[in-house]
């Protein structure tokens, strides 16, 4: 079912409802009017020149430690969460993505089981969030979408929103929704804090996929260096702690069966490889380039 995302102005939602109706059941809010940056000097340019640590580059995004002077201020809603008890936070929470028009993304999730609040800056993008509970079919082991080029979303079959940010909107992006992100303007600048609840949800699908996969990690360690390029001893900003929370519940026949579930994967891996690869290609290439 094709569903209408919430949009509130910053002025008209209190944190309060925000924790009870978003946070909390992990539902997807657009918050309007949260301009805590100054577009004038926070340009393409400045970004380039004060973003610079190829170390800290990742294939979509830049990884940076907390900014919060200059042109870039972190909301009040942001920082409040990110004091949470109940949320990890890494040493590197904050995410920039700089892209041009036409920049489309594969469709996935964040793996960490991260949370996500994404603030449009500069330019326009169109999000495309797909339900946990309904989720795309998965690359085995990974956090990305089997689904070639032509591929559409069938409301008969999913249910996800589809709808645009714009510059002072703020995207609560839950754990385990499935995005595609589109590019619109010609110049598209985000910034994005990120944070791990500290306890695990298995109320959706994915949900149960995460922790079956992280008990696999676990017991398995051999399957990180083969099919994850993140770093597993740091999940959720704080490792063991999290792995272990997250994969205390799920015994060795449950985590076996998750293992013979990616394996049935392959198959269709193998058919759409091609495609997803070059979608894969176009969302890296294109990164920061901005005219």
């Amino acid at each position: 079912m094709k569903l209408e995302i919430e949009k509130k102005n910053i002025d008209d939602l209190s944190y309060e409802e925000f924790v009870n109706s978003y946070l909390l059941p992990e539902k997807p809010i657009v918050i309007r009017g949260v301009k805590t940056f100054d577009s004038a000097i926070l340009t393409p340019e400045y970004v380039v020149e004060n973003f610079s640590d190829e170390n800290k580059r990742e294939a979509g995004w830049f990884d940076s430690d907390l900014v919060d002077d200059g042109p870039i201020r972190i909301p009040e809603i942001v920082k409040s969460l990110l004091a949470r008890e109940d949320m990890s936070v890494r040493k590197s929470p904050m995410r920039l993505f700089m892209q041009p028009g036409g920049h489309v993304t594969l469709p996935h999730y964040d793996g960490n089981s991260l949370h996500g609040l994404n603030q449009q800056v500069i330019g326009k993008k169109r999000w495309v969030l797909t339900s946990p509970n309904t989720p795309l079919p998965n690359i085995p082991f990974m956090f990305a979408g089997s689904v070639g080029k032509d591929f559409t979303y069938d409301p008969d079959k999913y249910d996800f929103y589809d709808f645009h940010t714009e510059s002072g909107d703020v995207l609560f992006l839950p754990r385990y929704w499935y995005h595609e992100v589109h590019s619109i303007a010609p110049v598209n600048l985000n910034l994005n804090w990120v944070l791990t609840p500290r306890t695990p949800n298995e109320s959706s699908i994915l949900g149960r996929r995460e922790v079956e996969i992280v008990k696999l990690r676990k017991s398995m360690p051999m399957i990180n260096k083969a099919f994850f390029p993140d770093e597993f001893s740091s999940y959720g900003g704080q490792g063991k702690e999290l792995i272990d929370t997250y994969s205390k519940n799920v015994g060795t026949s449950r985590m076996l069966g998750r293992l013979l579930k990616e394996l049935c994967g392959y198959p269709r891996l193998l058919f759409l490889a091609t495609q997803i690869k070059s979608r894969a290609n176009d969302f890296s290439k294109n990164n920061f380039k901005v005219k």
